[in-house]
């Protein structure tokens, strides 16, 4: 049986190799908070330190001369003879417990979870759908995307990251006089999964907006503030038509919108919200309608 030592041990390296695992895998960060094996550990360093004070304290023990076990660390004894004195050297030391085989075993055991935890990410990932699979998504996005821009356009997955993610850290570009825009893989990813109803949580709905985003902009609107507004309104029945239910759609475009609203960084200054992205406002595309965006 573990004693409270060994149990700690193994409840701290299962902690590490569970973060190790959740920054490898999308649907761990998706269904188990990361504050979990923090919580665990809270509670055994707080049951160790109260049963620590509750324990009886050790009575003084006297002292004892070096034994067996401590023949690796040079003591031995001086044995008078009649000739002098002679240096005794300890006895050999007990052979030390291996455990070879628990370090083994557990090190197997982490390096699997890791394995697992990033092969489940790789299959989630754009790359690995068939091509039949990506041609049919492309094809379908291109759809939305000119019903959105009111022209014919093309919607490409930026598969070698030339113009997004990696690149330049944005999940589309749109090119207007060409009629092409590029979306970020997993941003395609997101938007398949939400077709074949695989996926319909926050980051389809973001998917949705970042697709609306650069049809706006493929429909001839360059404002970014402006093209984020009308987007959030038109990744609603967006979402809709890709499988998502009414309520969720309103729902996370409702909390993206928040979001847009609070945000404060320079960076994304350009892509502020106007004023007039309100309900009722110059830029509310259904006025009559009390549901914003």
């Amino acid at each position: 049986m573990w004693n409270r030592a060994s149990f700690q041990a193994a409840l701290r390296a299962a902690a590490v190799v569970f973060g190790i695992a959740w920054l490898f895998a999308a649907d761990l960060r998706a269904w188990i908070p990361f504050w979990l094996p923090f919580v665990a550990l809270l509670a055994a360093e707080v049951e160790f330190v109260l049963r620590g004070r509750n324990d009886a304290p050790r009575g003084r023990r006297g002292r004892f001369g070096p034994g067996p076990e401590d023949a690796d660390l040079g003591f031995g004894e001086l044995v008078e003879e009649d000739d002098g004195f002679r240096y005794l050297p300890p006895p050999p030391r007990p052979p030390r417990q291996r455990r070879t085989l628990a370090w083994l075993a557990g090190g197997l055991a982490a390096v699997a979870l890791v394995a697992l935890a990033a092969q489940s990410d790789r299959s989630r990932t754009w790359q690995a759908l068939t091509r039949d699979e990506r041609t049919r998504t492309e094809a379908r996005l291109t759809n939305e995307a000119a019903a959105i821009a009111g022209r014919s356009v093309r919607v490409r997955c930026d598969d070698d990251y030339a113009f997004t993610g990696a690149g330049s850290d944005t999940l589309g570009v749109a090119f207007p006089r060409a009629g092409l825009a590029y979306l970020d893989p997993s941003v395609c990813r997101s938007l398949r999964d939400l077709v074949t109803g695989s996926a319909r949580g926050e980051r389809s709905a973001e998917a949705a907006v970042v697709l609306a985003h650069e049809a706006v902009h493929l429909g001839g609107e360059r404002r970014e503030g402006v093209t984020e507004c009308l987007a959030l309104q038109r990744a609603v029945p967006l979402a809709v038509r890709l499988g998502m239910d009414e309520s969720d759609a309103r729902h996370f475009a409702s909390a993206l919108f928040r979001q847009r609203r609070s945000e404060r960084s320079a960076i994304r200054a350009a892509y502020a919200l106007p004023s007039s992205c309100r309900d009722g406002g110059a830029l509310d595309l259904h006025p009559d309608d009390r549901r914003f965006p």
